[in-house]
């Protein structure tokens, strides 16, 4: 069997699996986590590994006899191509840690997706990437300052990464938008849903300019606190450089930072003169890979940072600034 072929067939039972209630994210993450092969697990003849596996019960109607297994199985089956051919008129696909179209640098994260569904265009989140995340409650000087960012990156080769959330990332996808600039939302819901309420224009707006729609969540799964922490490591890891526009150090957005920090990510936080020296710019200027941008004055530096963070890094080290790192206030 070829690899296309596999894939396909495994890609049809990972949906046929999702399709059992009771069977969710977590499940399936840890059978894939254990290369256990989707496919191979609804082949099996031993319902017993089956239900020990997926931690399930079966119906005694589905395991009464071997023909009622079988039977089981073909249904189950039938599930899974049917949500697959779904999803393919809905331009969802999805792909696999260990299929060569995985992104690289999620592959080395701490607790990488297993998979990702995708709509959109797959070769952005192979391209260099910025992320530019903060709160949800954005005031006009963090819409200004993400206005200031986006526009910084419109000469071209890179794209930038947020998370449809309202507020400092919708402006980021929208400036994205206006300055022709791909863009990635990570979603922290299955890639079905429309959250949050309202953002189905940008999802359309983003998928018809060669942007990308991302999620690791199952098909119909809904939000929770603790997808939307885990979809920010997914930011954190596409991401070359993460901004953090607006935020405090208790918020959504600090779990994204700290994720930076953890990947060795590069991280930058723009301000405006006169700014306090708050809790959020110290804690950016405290690591080692973290630099922060007063602007307007100091715009140029930041644009070439953006464009050229290995380069910056270079001086700092071979200069001797900074004992060795990056963490001035230019």
């Amino acid at each position: 069997m070829d690899k296309n072929e596999y894939w396909k067939l495994e890609i049809v039972a990972f949906y046929a699996l999702q399709s059992i209630h009771g069977i969710g994210f977590r499940t399936l993450y840890k059978i894939a986590a254990k290369k256990i092969s989707f496919r191979d697990l609804i082949k099996t003849d031993d319902y017993l590994y089956f239900e020990k596996t997926l931690r399930l019960k079966l119906e005694d109607s589905a395991i009464e006899s071997e023909e009622s297994w079988e039977q089981y199985k073909k249904d189950l089956w039938v599930r899974g191509v049917e949500l697959a051919r779904k999803c393919q008129r809905e331009n969802i696909r999805v792909i696999f840690y260990d299929q060569e179209i995985f992104p690289k640098q999620l592959r080395s994260i701490p607790e990488p997706p297993m998979w990702l569904f995708i709509q959109g265009n797959l070769a952005n989140l192979h391209n260099r990437s910025v992320a530019i995340v903060g709160s949800r409650k954005a005031t006009e000087e963090g819409l200004w300052l993400t206005t200031l960012v986006v526009a910084a990156m419109a000469k071209g080769g890179l794209v930038s990464v947020s998370g449809l959330a309202e507020g400092i990332d919708q402006k980021a996808h929208i400036d994205s938008l206006r300055f022709k600039i791909p863009t990635i939302a990570v979603l922290g819901t299955g890639i079905d849903s429309n959250y949050p309420k309202g953002s189905e224009v940008i999802r359309a707006e983003i998928l018809a300019n060669e942007g990308t729609i991302v999620s690791e969540y199952l098909i119909g799964q809904s939000y929770s606190a603790q997808n939307f922490v885990r979809r920010n490591r997914i930011q954190a890891g596409l991401a070359e450089t993460i901004i953090p526009v607006e935020w405090k150090v208790k918020s959504g957005t600090a779990h994204t930072v700290n994720f930076t920090k953890e990947y060795n990510r590069f991280l930058v936080m723009p301000h405006l003169p006169n700014t306090v020296d708050n809790d959020e710019l110290q804690l950016v200027r405290s690591y080692p890979l973290g630099l922060t941008f007063c602007v307007p004055e100091h715009s140029g530096a930041l644009i070439d940072f953006i464009f050229h963070p290995y380069d910056k890094l270079t001086h700092v080290v071979e200069s001797g600034e900074g004992n060795n790192q990056i963490q001035m206030d230019i």
